[in-house]
């Protein structure tokens, strides 16, 4: 994968460049609560993937950023599972660079992304509410009927999470059908956790039908 330019930093397939995978990983440590971190191994099995792409931003040869896409080789969608910004890099316009990227590496699939829903104390519902309206400017929907759950990766449970997507070039909104085949692939192929079928159905229950 060629490098995409931000004004200043150019991104990079992290693949392509193991030797920064500690730096990055860095980023992804100290921004994700632990309840939603899956180990330093199972991200770093991902760079040997077909079906993820794992980017970083670099400023002076130092990782400021990084993107963790998946991108599902049998539906048309991808998942922006991760993305992160070093503390002090922020506001430099590297997450719209690395949204932008997840859009193009996904090529004209619809865009899923987990976002915290809005809840908790005032100060957390302020910054999740910041967070959802960022991804909104950027033409993404949360989809309100769907009761989305990320399962449990530590011995915590995992904050409550929404359901977005960018259409990312497509021209109709998900099907119901779509969305239970592409979160069906989520908990298999991100989470690892094959035996979903009772719990992806309860996230239906609020939903229309087609």
């Amino acid at each position: 994968m060629r490098a995409r330019m931000t004004p200043s930093c150019p991104i990079l397939d992290l693949s392509e460049y193991p030797e920064r995978f500690g730096a990055a990983y860095d980023i992804y440590e100290t921004s994700l609560p632990a309840a939603e971190r899956k180990s330093r191994g199972d991200i770093e099995a991902l760079l040997t993937r077909d079906d993820y792409a794992l980017s970083v931003a670099i400023s002076d040869t130092a990782v400021v950023a990084i993107s963790i896409v998946y991108v599902d080789r049998t539906h048309q969608f991808g998942l922006l599972e991760y993305m992160a910004t070093r503390p002090d890099c922020r506001n430099m316009g590297l997450g719209l660079a690395l949204f932008e990227h997840a859009l193009a590496t996904c090529r004209n699939r619809t865009l899923l992304i987990e976002v915290e829903s809005v809840s908790g104390a005032p100060r957390e519902r302020a910054t999740q509410q910041r967070r959802q309206a960022w991804y909104t400017r950027l033409g993404c929907h949360r989809l309100t009927s769907l009761n989305y759950c990320m399962p449990q990766l530590q011995n915590l449970p995992p904050p409550p999470l929404d359901l977005m997507y960018h259409p990312n070039g497509r021209q109709t909104p998900p099907r119901k059908a779509d969305l239970r085949a592409w979160i069906s692939s989520i908990y298999s192929n991100v989470y690892g956790l094959d035996d979903s079928q009772d719990i992806v159905e309860a996230m239906f229950s609020c939903l229309k039908s087609d």
